[in-house]
């Protein structure tokens, strides 16, 4: 990235919320997510889909989860925290674009030791009432310029205030053409308890998800399991 004056984002997210934006409606987790949130060691222990009762039932197979919660009402969501406490760790909570969890909940989560790993999935132009710890926009070759630009209003506006000195049209073009993508990051600000939060401008490379990727040996696996049936 050297034409851009930007960090490469390198942090370990264990215990973080991060929001991930979507390119679209397609019920599957986003590029990188594997790389910064399932890579890390040790693995995790459970994982956890909050969904809703009009989201895509693709989000059920969208990854191997070992539970799926409705929160529909204050009662359910603090059952789900009284269940947290007794679940093997780490945990991974992730929520569908249509799911969105109250500010409480994301609090307590985060006084839990050790804190759950949450990731918020939202669409380009839904908006949340948490201020994750990194916003990850999705591979800009998968949006365009236009849908790009609009991102920002979404967000909350002291991050908007973070990145209003920003070109972002001259930053997509070249992040696209790298093959990059833009993440805004709490993690390296030197904020002071009760001001305003501030972020920082970094960038990632999107990778195809590995976790949900077959190599040539599982193939392989695969097919002679089929021609051993069909004989």
């Amino acid at each position: 990235m050297s034409s851009i004056s930007l960090e490469a984002f390198d942090e370990n997210l264990r215990g973080k919320v991060t929001q991930w934006i979507l390119p679209s409606d397609a019920p599957c987790l986003p590029e990188g997510f594997q790389d910064q949130i399932l890579s890390n060691i040790p693995a995790f222990q459970t994982t956890i889909l909050l969904t809703t009762k009009t989201s895509s039932r693709g989000w059920l197979i969208a990854y191997t989860w070992d539970m799926s919660f409705i929160p529909e009402s204050n009662t359910d969501w603090s059952l789900l925290l009284s269940i947290l406490a007794h679940m093997k760790k780490p945990i991974l909570i992730v929520t569908t674009p249509e799911c969105i969890a109250p500010q409480a909940f994301w609090n307590k989560c985060n006084t839990m030791t050790p804190p759950p790993t949450s990731v918020i999935l939202t669409s380009t132009d839904s908006t949340q009432q948490c201020l994750p710890h990194s916003i990850f926009f999705p591979k800009l070759n998968a949006i365009s310029e236009e849908q790009f630009m609009k991102i920002p209003a979404a967000l909350d506006s002291s991050i908007q205030q973070s990145i209003k000195h920003l070109d972002l049209r001259s930053l997509y073009r070249e992040l696209r053409g790298a093959g990059a993508s833009l993440c805004l990051s709490l993690i390296y600000s030197r904020t002071v308890s009760n001001s305003i939060p501030s972020y920082t401008t970094t960038w990632f490379y999107p990778e195809i998800n590995g976790a949900l990727r077959l190599n040539l040996s599982d193939l392989r696996m695969i097919l002679r399991t089929i021609t051993e049936r069909l004989a």
